[in-house]
């Protein structure tokens, strides 16, 4: 929420070209969808998770360190870095929380879901509004980066919680 405000306030871009910015993020996103859907067969996706997460926070506390600098192109590796990490992220989580629940309760999953990540979305807005009032235009958004960098670094940490404690073995065959 903070990026667009910066490219478009702080910047000075167009909001034509702002949304071009930031465009790299979902694009990012799908590529990764499929490379952590088919990692998430092989690896632990609480290890997935947990790298994603992590990519996902140094892009967000780049961005906001690389918010100082003049120009919108210091941003766009943070912003690529960002959008690949969520990739990583969001795809194993999903997947933990669809196979997790019986399949009499998937659409119950599905609605929590939904539930989850609009209850995150309304208290990100909420808490960049309260940000944008104290801080203003010219700090909040990078204040806003910094905040969401260290929120995403704490559900990587959750995600590491549940992690397993012992390597996975290997399949036998049959």
């Amino acid at each position: 929420l903070a990026l667009p405000f910066h490219l478009q306030q702080g910047l000075g871009l167009s909001p034509l070209t702002a949304g071009l910015y930031v465009t790299a993020w979902p694009l990012a996103v799908a590529v990764m969808a499929q490379v952590s859907g088919r990692l998430s067969d092989r690896v632990p996706t609480a290890w997935l998770c947990a790298a994603g997460a992590s990519a996902m926070a140094l892009g967000l506390a780049g961005a906001a360190a690389a918010s100082a600098l003049p120009g919108p192109a210091a941003l766009l590796p943070f912003i690529l870095l960002s959008g690949l990490g969520f990739g990583l992220f969001q795809t194993p989580n999903n997947r933990n929380l669809f196979l997790s629940a019986p399949a009499a309760r998937s659409g119950a999953a599905g609605g929590m879901q939904g539930v989850a990540r609009l209850t995150g979305q309304t208290a990100g807005a909420v808490a960049m509004g309260m940000i944008f009032a104290r801080e203003g235009m010219a700090q909040g958004p990078r204040l806003g980066l910094a905040v969401a960098a260290a929120c995403v670094l704490a559900s990587g940490l959750v995600s590491l919680a549940r992690a397993p404690q012992t390597a996975p073995s290997a399949p036998r065959a049959s």
